[in-house]
């Protein structure tokens, strides 16, 4: 009789490394992944909602190993993408950052488009479409913020954005006036951690502006590809500084 578990999916992923310093690096400082829990021996970061472990080097780790993914066990990682977009920008990035890739590819069993790169220990990742109606109206927002014009983001007619530090916006029109008159002060825009579950996603946001980085957390609701309800939060403690300085 089969065990028949009864889980959510994946609770995180753990990964071995000779040279734990060499892959922080990479992990945080090349692919930009958030780094949420440092020990001695590992540290933590997330792929969207995935929590990775890397742990560094034990007594029984093979001097010199490298990973292969013809030997018995983990063959390869996959993250994926909603947007063409993205794919498209993370695989330029990867090969003006010197990462190892293989460009965009099309994987024959499903037919979707990747592209595929290692990490310094040879460890295989892939960066592979997976079209989520939920996460590309959200991407599409950012993409928005990032070209300072929010008129092809998929609003509703009757979206609604409320945020804690303004009165409610109601209506495609008026919430579209709105965020393209923020977006002038955006100059650069930084998605730190994404997270989706069914009709509802957040986003935590770095925006580089003119007065210094606002860390932002937008909160989505999302039906049938098109957002209905927008909460935005930013802490605007940078502006105000800024603010000060200049009186």
């Amino acid at each position: 009789m089969p065990i028949a578990l009864t889980t959510a999916g994946v609770h995180h992923i753990a990964l071995r490394s000779p040279d734990l310093a060499r892959s922080r690096r990479f992990y945080a400082d090349t692919l930009g992944f958030p780094i949420v829990l440092e020990a001695p021996g590992l540290f933590l970061f997330l792929a969207g909602s995935t929590a990775v472990a890397v742990r560094g080097p034990e007594s029984q780790t093979p001097s010199g190993d490298v990973f292969s993914p013809f030997r018995t066990g983990l063959d390869h990682l996959a993250l994926a993408c909603a947007d063409e977009r993205e794919l498209q920008r993370v695989a330029a990035a990867l090969l003006s950052a010197g990462v190892d890739n293989t460009g965009i590819k099309v994987d024959p069993t499903l037919n979707r488009r990747y592209v595929a790169f290692k990490d310094p220990d040879r460890i295989a990742w892939e960066f592979y479409m997976a079209p989520d109606a939920t996460l590309a109206a959200v991407s599409a927002y950012v993409d928005g913020l990032r070209r300072k014009n929010v008129d092809e983001v998929p609003f509703s007619p009757d979206v609604r954005v409320e945020s804690p530090l303004s009165s409610p916006i109601d209506g495609a029109q008026s919430v579209r006036a709105f965020l393209n008159s923020v977006c002038r002060a955006i100059t650069g825009v930084r998605v730190l951690q994404l997270l989706s579950n069914g009709e509802y996603a957040a986003a935590r946001l770095e925006l580089d502006t003119v007065d210094g980085v606002i860390p932002a957390f937008d909160w989505f609701h999302v039906v049938d590809g098109v957002i209905v309800a927008l909460c935005p939060c930013y802490d605007l403690r940078p502006m105000l500084s800024a603010a000060e300085a200049v009186r």
